[in-house]
């Protein structure tokens, strides 16, 4: 009950029903005025009981109503944002606040690296052991991104096996380490799967942001990476077309 009290809807309604009371109350003491003190006293008191049996249980369920909409359109805002799976954010979500982020702090300095991360041979796990591995893939990949993600970063799943994190502020050495780190992760919790014979990993490609670009370049140069590191033979990072890593 106490954490009611904390929203700030409930305190609304409070005082919502404080003013009718004290409406009430002024309309009767102006009615009974010349009536006497006992009588008035007596009106104010009857009229308060009647508003009160009145009033608060409305009270209460107006108060109930209020706190039902509010979890309703938090869940269904959250829903919207975000992916079913992973509860990482959507693709447009991500792109939506990835461009927030670029107008806010890269008009005139790096924003940060963008991270575009790919399980390889996705297809093949699919193929060999079946949707249900592949959806246990899918979320221990978005698991080992978000424990990846420092506060203030941004983490999706971008659609299938590919996910975007945004290194918001990260230089190009601390971007690399982090994907690195990432792609280690990846390697280590692949370990634990029902997969016998597959080994997991991610391909990584980064690109540094630069002042006057937008989110879908900035992705599009991260993808361009995300292909070398493919081409270049899988479980690797590469950053602005250079590789940290072969494996």
């Amino acid at each position: 009950m106490l954490r009611y009290l904390e929203r700030p809807e409930v305190w609304r309604s409070i005082a919502l029903f404080g003013l009718v009371l004290l409406g009430v109350e002024a309309i009767v003491t102006f009615y009974y005025w010349d009536a006497g003190y006992e009588r008035l006293r007596f009106e104010l008191v009857i009229s308060a009981i009647i508003t009160a049996v009145v009033g608060i249980p409305a009270l209460a369920f107006i108060i109930h109503q209020h706190i039902a909409m509010s979890t309703l359109n938090a869940r269904l805002a959250h829903l919207s944002a975000t992916d079913q799976m992973t509860d990482l954010l959507n693709r447009q979500t991500f792109l939506d606040r990835l461009g927030v982020c670029l107008h806010e702090h890269g008009r005139r300095r790096s924003a940060g690296v963008f991270a575009y991360v790919d399980a390889d041979h996705f297809k093949t796990l699919n193929d060999r052991f079946g949707h249900e591995v592949g959806d246990q893939v899918i979320v221990l990949l978005a698991d080992c991104i978000r424990a990846a993600a420092r506060p203030g970063d941004l983490c999706a799943r971008l659609g299938g096996e590919e996910f975007g994190l945004f290194l918001k502020g990260a230089t190009h050495d601390e971007a690399a380490a982090i994907a690195e780190a990432l792609r280690r992760d990846v390697e280590l919790a692949g370990l634990k799967l029902n997969a016998p014979g597959f080994a997991l990993s991610v391909s990584i490609g980064l690109a540094a942001h630069r002042c006057g670009v937008g989110a879908l370049e900035l992705m599009r140069e991260a993808d361009r990476s995300l292909y070398a590191a493919k081409n270049g033979g899988r479980n690797t990072v590469v950053i602005d077309l250079r590789r940290s890593r072969v494996a």
